[in-house]
Formats: structure tokens, sequence, C-alpha cells
């Protein structure tokens, strides 16, 4: 396999994708999707124009790729916090905590999850539409084992709580709700606990 400067070819390919994932990331967060270029990435990046058809087809596929990562990282994170022996409510906290972490962890992908990927195209809508239905079923996972009663959707309620607590992250990211991150997700388990505690087990017979 032939090398330049010690880098296999595959290897350089590879650094140049994460330069332009990265200029992505500081792109979008900074000017806005609908204010960027293919040109402005590759600018930002350092690299030539031909570099960019290596590995994106499209603006719209940079930001696929980038929603795809951010949604790895918070879910790999938030199956770890849940898949302990610990009490329900403490997993369930701990999960809403690290989906409000992220825009403080790294503003940067708080603005472009919560933000600037709902202007994108038909191919970020289906990172989305997929890392919602991944989180939605770490949810359910937890809903299934608080609620008991036959009949019950666990996951229809799953997707009601991610999307609330989406919507409370984001209204907190953009500054309307004024409370603490502390505050914020003790009301994301507020609503998590007040669903496991409307529909109890049925009755002994």
């Amino acid at each position: 396999m032939r090398t330049y400067g010690g880098e296999t070819a595959e290897q350089r390919a590879s650094l140049r994708r994460r330069r332009l994932l990265e200029s992505g990331l500081e792109l979008f967060a900074s000017r806005g999707y609908a204010h960027t270029s293919i040109s402005a990435v590759l600018r930002h990046a350092g690299l030539k124009d031909r570099y960019f058809t290596e590995s994106f087809s499209s603006l719209d596929a940079l930001m696929a790729a980038l929603v795809r990562d951010i949604y790895e990282e918070q879910i790999t994170r938030c199956a770890a916090v849940i898949g302990t022996d610990r009490p329900l409510r403490e997993r369930a906290r701990d999960m809403i905590d690290v989906v409000a972490g992220l825009p403080l962890q790294d503003p940067r992908k708080g603005r472009v999850k919560l933000a600037e990927s709902l202007g994108a195209g038909p191919l970020t809508a289906h990172e989305r539409r997929l890392g919602l239905q991944r989180m939605s079923g770490l949810v359910d996972s937890l809903l299934r084992e608080g609620v008991h009663r036959p009949g019950t959707d666990t996951a229809a309620l799953s997707v009601a709580v991610v999307g609330a607590v989406g919507e409370m992250v984001l209204s907190w990211f953009n500054g309307v709700l004024d409370i603490s991150r502390e505050e914020l997700v003790d009301q994301g388990l507020f609503l998590f606990e007040a669903l496991v505690g409307y529909v109890p087990a049925p009755p002994a017979t």
C-alpha cells in the first residue's frame, strides 16, 4: 500500500473528511445552515474544491453526517447511564441530563441538532428521524419497567416524552425557559414519572 508522509490514501481521505465535518459544525453553528456554502466549508477546512465530493455529495449530506454523529454520541451515553442496576428514577433522570447537557458541553452541537438541522434537506431529515426513533427506543425500555397495565402503548408514550423533552431543551437553549439545567432535568423527570404514575398496574384480583 502506497503512503505519502507516512499516511495511506485512506488515512488522508479520513482526515480530510474529519476536517470537513469540523468546519461544517463550526460554520453551521456560527453562520447558520442557510448562510453556509460548500465553498465556505472548503475554505475553512483549508481544502481544495475536489475534496468535498470525495466525502459528501452535498451540503445536506454533510449536515446529515454531523447529525448522525451527534445522535450517536448522545445515544451511546444515554444507553450507558440506563444500562445499570440503579433505580428507575435515577436512570431516567441521568438520561434526561445527558440530553440537556449537550448545549452546555458543546454549544455548536446543540445549535446544529436543535435548530440548524431543521432547515437542511431530506438526508438530514432522515437522520433526525432515525435518531429520534433510537432515543424513543431507549425511553420505551425505561417505560416498560414502570408501566405494567396491559394494552398501554409504551412506544407511543416514549415518542411523546422524547418530543416534549426535546422542545423543553430547545426552549431552554433559545433562552425562552429561564431555568437552570437542574431545574430543566427535574421538569423532564416530572413528565416521565407522571406518565409512569398515570398508568399504574391493574389491581390484583
